[in-house]
């Protein structure tokens, strides 16, 4: 067979290729204009559309990611009319393999800010440890960033692959799987917090109490929000998962030349996770947190209802005991109050939590 620099569709099958496959370039376009829209998105939130908070520390990660998936699926796009090309090869596995580590710090940034909202009592851990999660991507990524650099180190225009793909092929899998071990610590810890947080809002009304408008309710946005940030860590941790299964077998191995699974399981998986994650952008998202109630009939009722709330949980003394709805020595009970089509979605939440 010849060299493959000097490969066509006519003269050598396209199994020979570094890909094993040509690339499909319908679905490389896809996933190319769905992370370059992401990308523009992403920064129309943060640099057009936020009013105060930019929320840079989770637009500039995203906007990362989606900067060097388009570049993978890019080059992919040009592979698709020369699949032997080694080069791009090379380029385009090493930005869609390192992208969605971008994607996973922007939601460790985040989450701290969603947990006030729904109240740190929740949390099994203090929120501010979220973001060290981080760090362990970061040992991943340099993991992935060496294994990388060992696997094409001798590719060659004339054979493909070479023997050090071999032996950068499994550290790059580790890598993946220390992330993979990350997504899912994370995953178990953020459940937990959602599921305490439910069975409260289930049974009260309310997931916590804040000082400064007491017992309120969440707003439909911030749900949503909330289930994109779980279905995103998902659709991430399954990808880690598949990802460290691929390299594990080698980069020349049939799963990692079989494009119907790289879909399915990478750029479906990632795709969604970036478009649920800038769809709910927590410039529009996040800070619609929470919901108060408005109407002058239960004005009164409320206000007199949280300042009872707030000597107890706040001034750190007993209630009076002229208070007859709460008593003198029981702890108050959260009002069993329900959304509904008197409440309004607050401006902020950041300048109370």
């Amino acid at each position: 067979m010849p060299s493959i620099a000097s490969c066509n569709f006519d003269t050598c099958p396209v199994a020979a290729s570094p890909y094993g496959y040509p690339p499909s370039s319908a679905a490389e376009a896809i996933f190319l204009i769905i992370h370059f829209g992401s990308l523009i998105a992403c920064l129309l939130y943060s640099f057009f559309l936020a009013e105060t908070n930019r929320w840079l520390e989770f637009s500039i990660p995203i906007s990362i990611a989606c900067f060097f998936e388009s570049i993978g699926y890019g080059v992919r796009l040009a592979s698709s009319f020369d699949p032997w090309n080694v080069a791009l090869y090379a380029t385009s596995t090493a930005f869609i393999i390192v992208a969605p580590a971008f994607v996973s710090a922007a939601i460790y940034f985040t989450v701290p800010e969603a947990i006030k909202i729904l109240g740190v009592e929740h949390s099994l851990i203090d929120i501010t440890r979220y973001p060290l999660f981080i760090w362990i991507d970061v040992v991943g990524f340099v993991l992935q960033l060496v294994g990388i650099i060992i696997s094409f180190s001798d590719l060659s225009a004339d054979t493909g692959l070479g023997h050090h793909a071999q032996i950068g092929s499994p550290i790059i899998a580790s890598g993946t799987a220390i992330q993979a071990i990350s997504l899912i610590s994370f995953l178990f810890l953020f459940s937990i917090v959602l599921l305490r947080a439910a069975v409260a809002n289930s049974q009260f009304g309310y997931t916590t109490f804040h000082p400064v408008h007491g017992f309120v309710p969440l707003a439909h946005r911030f749900k949503f929000f909330l289930a994109m940030l779980l279905i995103s860590t998902m659709c991430l941790f399954a990808r880690a998962l598949y990802e460290t299964i691929v390299l594990g077998d080698g980069l020349d191995s049939w799963t990692a030349k079989n494009q119907a699974l790289f879909a399915g399981l990478d750029s479906l998986l990632v795709g969604e996770a970036v478009v649920g994650l800038v769809v709910a952008h927590p410039v529009g998202f996040l800070r619609s947190g929470l919901e108060k109630r408005r109407g002058s009939g239960n004005t009164s009722m409320l206000v007199e209802e949280q300042r009872v709330v707030s000597e107890y949980y706040l001034g750190g003394r007993q209630l009076s005991t002229r208070n007859h709805q709460y008593g003198s020595r029981d702890r108050p009970q959260r009002p069993n109050r329900r959304i509904g089509d008197d409440l309004t979605p607050l401006g902020s939440t950041r300048n109370f939590i």
